[in-house]
């Protein structure tokens, strides 16, 4: 993996602990809502603020779900114009592995 211009104000270890850290909190906020968040559609619709995805009455949480979704998204944008396409992508498949260990099919059948 090679940095880009721009990219040197974070290391690939530090994007991809921050990443970690993201996705790890919209796991256990998925869990309190018991969204299953990669059902197709599902993020789509959290995304679109609808709430009806929920199966437990979390208005907070479902909100703090969808604002951290919103920052994933946007951090994926920041890691490949720092890094590269590609890059970017070996570091979402290993934060994806580590939590998948974790987390197993709970939240449904990941579609990346």
């Amino acid at each position: 993996m090679h940095d880009k211009p721009g990219g040197e104000r974070q290391t690939h270890e530090k994007w991809e602990g921050n990443l970690e850290r993201v996705d790890l909190e919209i796991v256990r906020l998925a869990i309190i809502c018991r969204v299953r968040l990669f059902d197709d559609g599902v993020l789509a619709r959290i995304l679109d603020n609808d709430a009806r995805v929920c199966h437990q009455d979390a208005a907070h949480a479902f909100e703090s779900l969808r604002g951290l979704l919103f920052l994933h998204f946007q951090m994926q944008k920041e890691l490949a114009e720092a890094f590269g396409e590609v890059d970017s992508e070996q570091i979402h498949q290993r934060v994806w592995e580590y939590l998948r260990h974790r987390i197993g099919d709970q939240l449904g059948q990941h579609s990346f």
